[in-house]
């Protein structure tokens, strides 16, 4: 099982507003990872998103992320629907956790008052310096 339980508690604190941004669309689609609320993160998903994948197969690229924390959002550049993006996830393998770091864009569109997420480019980013983390 999951080494991470939140408590319902803790997850009714989250307060995110897909409907609000592009950029709190992305915080909210990261955060609802981080808690597990898989059905939630997928219903941002934009429909042209959706061509290329189903719920089954989504939810299981996460199979081994214990935990996913966003480090900043901000909108790239500038666009008005793209989301420049910093993460970390913590996996599990092999018994030990495993830390990864992304950056990349998120660009989002506006499907019926909230802003989904329709197309990435995050990249790996290996060994990121501590100066990575805050600019």
């Amino acid at each position: 099982g999951n080494l991470i339980n939140l408590t319902d508690q803790e997850i009714k604190k989250i307060n995110v507003d897909p409907t609000k941004s592009p950029e709190e669309a992305v915080y909210a689609f990261y955060t609802y990872l981080k808690a597990r609320q898989m059905e939630k993160g997928y219903n941002l998903l934009s429909s042209k998103y959706l061509e290329k994948t189903n719920y089954t197969e989504w939810t299981n690229r996460f199979t081994d992320i214990l935990d996913v924390d966003v480090l900043s959002t901000k909108m790239f550049e500038n666009s008005k629907n793209t989301v420049f993006v910093k993460f970390m996830t913590t996996n599990w393998v092999d018994n030990e956790a495993e830390y990864h770091y992304y950056e990349g864009t998120w660009e989002t569109v506006n499907e019926e008052g909230t802003y989904k997420m329709n197309k990435s480019k995050i990249i790996e980013v290996d060994n990121p310096d501590y100066i990575w983390f805050y600019e």
